[in-house]
């Protein structure tokens, strides 16, 4: 597995990342969700990528207690704006996951630079965390919005990380052209931003049959440093592992 720098961030993670929002719908419980993410962990995806507002943070928890915690990059999120709420997420995140620290916590989706301001107080929060060792580096998602808010978060000081769409037919972006929204994530890329993308396979919208290029075009994306891909099961770890794995060796051959 490809493992990589997210940025200035000081985070080494596996450039797929596994998405863990669906766990809840596929795992009878939360330690059958750990299992499943212990089966990834196995398989060198060691980036994890969930959500207070998922309700998945339990299923990290159980994964969490049977792993060494420093093995394992956390991504999570929370749609609180002022610093008290954001503080109570902080709680909940760190309680639900049986963790002392985040390594990466979000403003989740972001979707114009009004949303963003209104959301300093949170931000706040997160960087107060920070101080306290609670949490590693800040960001956004900004979910399916592109366009000014693009600005917004790339030109914002404390934003370290963005997590943003991107498929190889540009599906569900709003708010501005594809080709735009790609030179936003080469600027960000450029000034050391960590950049995961989501939605690589239109939220599963698309035939099977096209379902490996598609997510293909997410690893030839040099601006990315992570994959986020959503996994519900064995098969899916392996099918995204193989394509993650075969795009590694031929950089590397490329590098050679």
């Amino acid at each position: 597995m490809e493992r990589l720098q997210y940025g200035n961030t000081g985070l080494e993670i596996s450039r797929l990342c596994l998405g863990a929002g669906h766990l809840n719908n596929v795992c009878a419980n939360y330690a059958e969700g750990g299992e499943l993410l212990h089966t990834a962990f196995d398989r060198g995806i060691t980036f994890w990528d969930t959500a207070e507002g998922y309700g998945t943070q339990p299923h990290l928890g159980a994964a969490l207690r049977t792993l060494d915690r420093g093995q394992v990059v956390i991504q999570t999120k929370t749609s609180a704006k002022d610093d008290a709420d954001a503080r109570k997420s902080i709680e909940r995140s760190l309680r639900e996951m049986g963790t002392d620290y985040i390594d990466v916590l979000l403003l989740h989706g972001v979707s114009s630079p009004e949303d963003l301001q209104s959301r300093e107080g949170a931000l706040s929060a997160f960087l107060d965390a920070k101080r306290k060792g609670l949490v590693r580096a800040v960001g956004c998602s900004t979910h399916l919005h592109t366009g000014p808010v693009m600005d917004a978060v790339i030109d914002h000081p404390e934003i370290q990380v963005i997590l943003a769409t991107a498929n190889k037919e540009g599906r569900m972006l709003e708010g501005g052209p594809f080709d735009r929204h790609l030179e936003y994530l080469q600027r960000a890329y450029a000034l050391g931003k960590g950049i995961s993308i989501m939605k690589v396979i239109a939220a599963g919208n698309i035939a099977e049959s096209e379902m490996e290029d598609w997510i293909r075009w997410g690893f030839e994306l040099e601006t990315a440093h992570a994959i986020n891909l959503g996994m519900c099961s064995r098969s899916e770890i392996d099918f995204d592992v193989r394509i993650a794995g075969e795009h590694a060796k031929r950089r590397l051959r490329k590098v050679a």
